[in-house]
């Protein structure tokens, strides 16, 4: 993605306490990456807030040449597609769209005698929930009529939606990571720091009474050796 897309994304993130970092992969742009823990919370804040965007053809790209000869009414479908995508693609900026689609209906040419076919468009726009864009109807309908050739203002419909925010499940104690620790022994994982802590002391201990033991019986072996040597130095021949 681009960095000013990665931009948007890490401030969405970071803004609603997931911890994110922007890496630059080359030519390929940048990416985000996230703790594993904090995934699919993440997938779910990008989804309700219409990141990353969908990726839209500019009328430059769509009729960039390609040494095709086209027929006239490819040429026209193309037309049409390019213009809603760039519309879509300006509506897409207002703040608290998720997302913007426009479909174009652009009647052709009358035949000699037959009444003209009048030009309409309806809009599409997603938003995210607590947005209040309904002020912004009026003006959504004269940048669509403006920006097609021949629409009337009382021609274009726009339809405005409440994103549903997606629902990520916390896990319940039931739902706990183990971690075995010994074979056929299991723990939660986030205790087995403590349990090998706990380990860790009981085992030096135990070491500490061993030597100490030990100590104690090489002294108390060396003791009764020097009292055995004491005797027999005492005792005369016969």
């Amino acid at each position: 993605m681009t960095e000013p897309e990665a931009n948007q994304i890490l401030a969405v993130l970071m803004s609603n306490g997931v911890q994110a970092e922007k890496v630059s992969v080359g030519k390929e742009g940048f990416k985000i990456t996230v703790e594993s823990k904090d995934m699919l919370r993440a997938i779910a804040l990008l989804k309700d807030t219409g990141y990353p965007r969908s990726s839209r053809e500019s009328i430059g790209k769509v009729f960039q040449k390609s040494g095709i000869m086209s027929s006239p009414f490819e040429e026209r479908v193309r037309y049409i597609y390019a213009l809603g995508e760039d519309v879509a693609q300006t509506l897409s900026n207002i703040d608290g769209v998720v997302t913007a689609r426009v479909h174009i209906v652009l009647p052709d040419a009358p035949q000699l005698g037959q009444p003209v076919k009048p030009s309409s468009a309806a809009v599409f726009i997603k938003h995210q929930p607590g947005v209040d864009l309904d002020f912004f109807v009026p003006q959504i309908r004269r940048l669509v009529s403006s920006a097609i050739e021949g629409l009337e203002y009382s021609a274009v419909t726009v339809v405005l939606a409440d994103a549903q925010p997606t629902k990520v499940a916390t896990p319940g104690p039931e739902a706990a990571q183990f971690t075995e620790v010994v074979p056929g022994v299991s723990i939660k994982t986030a205790d087995a720091t403590r349990f090998w802590q706990i380990v860790s002391g009981t085992g030096a201990l135990i070491a500490a009474l061993m030597v100490a033991l030990i100590a104690s019986l090489v002294a108390y072996a060396r003791k009764g050796r020097s009292r055995r040597d004491g005797s027999n130095a005492l005792v005369e021949p016969s």
